[in-house]
């Protein structure tokens, strides 16, 4: 039934909800309605959302693809939590925290696309 992606791709959703919500903050501050105006801040803001729509989809793609095929459910576990913690992690430090986060953040993310995406191939070429 899909449960551990589910749980994954919801706190993903919200997760991408509260970027959106933020980005369209920004606009109404700045006054902005395209692009980022020449504002840093919002520019950030852009960036963190899309990056996390660019990243979340690939990783829930392959989980959903892992689980339907029997794949551990501790390794699927781990990579949703790589994926959230990974998007937080780098929406923090792009908007202000730590650049450590940043790097943290999509380390993770890349963690998460590759080691799903080899634990699929070893699925599928069993």
């Amino acid at each position: 039934m899909f449960l551990t992606t589910a749980l994954y791709a919801a706190l993903a959703a919200l997760i991408i909800l509260a970027l959106a919500a933020n980005v369209v903050r920004l606009r109404l501050r700045h006054g902005v309605s395209l692009g980022d105006g020449g504002r840093g801040e919002l520019g950030r803001a852009i960036r963190a959302h899309g990056n996390a729509v660019e990243y979340a989809p690939v990783i829930l793609i392959l989980m959903a693809l892992l689980e339907g095929n029997n794949g551990n459910g501790l390794a699927l576990h781990v990579y949703g939590c790589l994926l959230v913690g990974g998007r937080l992690a780098h929406a923090w430090g792009l908007m202000g925290g730590p650049v450590r986060a940043r790097q943290f953040g999509i380390v993770s993310n890349w963690v998460a696309l590759l080691a799903g995406a080899v634990h699929l191939l070893l699925i599928v070429i069993a």
